[in-house]
């Protein structure tokens, strides 16, 4: 693997928060930029419902709280409700049935921990996402500002809050939630802070499937850091090589935990994997879903051209030197994730919300572009957000598509 690129922070990251006279803190600038982005994406969809007809889980044009309940929002609901199933439901042919496994618990737990508010889980749980989106925005700006300087991190927070998934972050999803922890983790482990980062490995993977590609992230820093020791006398490894393959260790047994969890609540060894895969009808083989969709989209022929073009177009976007600029701990982060992604995923259009954990492309796209790119970058990502409320979280299209 090429090397991060040594660099040193730009001019406006030596600036010092609040060093001109009425100068705002940057962490205020940072939730500023971050509450202006959430509130145009609220905005947005609130406008969209006034459009939406009516829909299995709401009348037409819902409230806001209704139109937070939409689609996988109400599993989470469910879990509060219900808890999970000690039996996993199953067809006539004895497949598992989709059931609320797939869904990990941290939001759940935390919307229930607010219900003294008298609030509904879906008022609860909004709120739990929000604060988690701002603190997400301070984690990243936090970890990654020293490497392109304050004003730049301000323009990423934009970006990556202003982008056509943005608007998930404030909803009853756990996607903040597990940005937040990942971040977080990632953040203190650059630090060396290895033991403070295992309790948010922990919670990234009770928030979403993190585990496994902080696993991949972690081991693919360690090896390059023992490769670098090896190759450069003046850096051993030392205790710190001893640290990081520890952490990736606690990342591993996290990825574990839960189907560990669902295995013996269920008695079933296979009921975590059994139910991620009964959304896409079929056992759970590596590689073959991107195959699979492809030919779904464009033929058996040309299937495998356009795999091919997205793995071309992903390989150049994550050898992008800006993006190796950020730093070995958010470039493998990125490469590990789409890795997972790759490697599990099935690729439908939820793959649009789930590439937001590679929100560190955000950073290098800031600091690579110039301010007119930026804006324009700014712009199409809420064009997109347009589409995305639309056409997918509200439905508001005659082809079927799922956030």
């Amino acid at each position: 693997m090429p090397a991060p690129a040594a660099d040193s922070p730009p001019a406006d990251a030596a600036a010092r928060p609040g060093r001109r006279a009425g100068a705002l803190p940057h962490r205020s600038q940072v939730l500023l930029v971050w509450g202006a982005a959430t509130a145009l994406s609220l905005l947005l969809l609130r406008l969209g419902a006034q459009d939406t007809g009516a829909t299995v889980w709401a009348p037409a044009a819902p409230s806001w709280m209704q139109q937070a309940s939409f689609w996988d929002s109400g599993w989470y609901e469910r879990i509060v409700r219900e808890g999970y199933p000690t039996q996993l439901p199953t067809g006539a042919d004895g497949a598992v049935q989709q059931n609320a496994w797939a869904f990990m618990p941290l939001l759940p737990l935390l919307a229930s921990a607010l219900t003294w508010t008298g609030w509904s889980f879906y008022a609860c749980a909004t709120v739990v996402s929000l604060v988690a989106s701002a603190l997400a925005a301070l984690v990243m700006d936090r970890w990654l500002a020293p490497r392109v300087g304050m004003k730049t991190s301000l323009w990423a927070v934009a970006l990556v809050w202003c982008s056509p998934c943005a608007v998930v972050l404030q909803l009853p999803y756990a996607e903040s939630l597990g940005l937040l922890a990942a971040a977080l983790a990632l953040l203190l482990a650059e630090r060396g802070r290895f033991l403070a980062a295992a309790p948010a490995v922990l919670v990234a993977a009770f928030a979403r499937p993190l585990g496994v590609p902080l696993t991949a992230t972690l081991g693919l820093w360690w090896l390059w850091e023992t490769v670098r020791a090896r190759r450069d006398a003046e850096a051993p490894l030392r205790g710190k090589g001893l640290r990081l393959l520890g952490l990736t260790g606690v990342a591993a047994a996290s990825a574990l935990a839960w189907p560990l969890i669902a295995w013996v609540v269920t008695g079933r060894s296979d009921a975590y994997t059994a139910t991620e895969t009964s959304w896409r009808g079929g056992a759970l083989t590596p590689l073959l879903p991107w195959l699979t969709r492809g030919q779904w989209w464009v033929g058996d022929h040309l299937g495998w051209v356009l795999l091919v073009g997205v793995v071309v177009v992903g390989g150049l976007v994550l050898s992008a030197p800006s993006l190796r600029r950020l730093g070995a701990p958010a470039w493998l982060w990125c490469v590990g994730y789409s890795l997972y992604l790759l490697a599990f995923f099935d690729p439908t259009t939820s793959v649009f919300r789930l590439l937001l954990p590679l929100a560190p492309v955000g950073w290098a796209l800031a600091a690579r572009t110039t301010p007119r790119v930026r804006s324009a970058l700014l712009v199409a990502g809420v064009v997109g957000q347009v589409f995305w409320i639309s056409w997918i979280w509200d439905g508001y299209s005659a082809v079927t598509w799922v956030p």
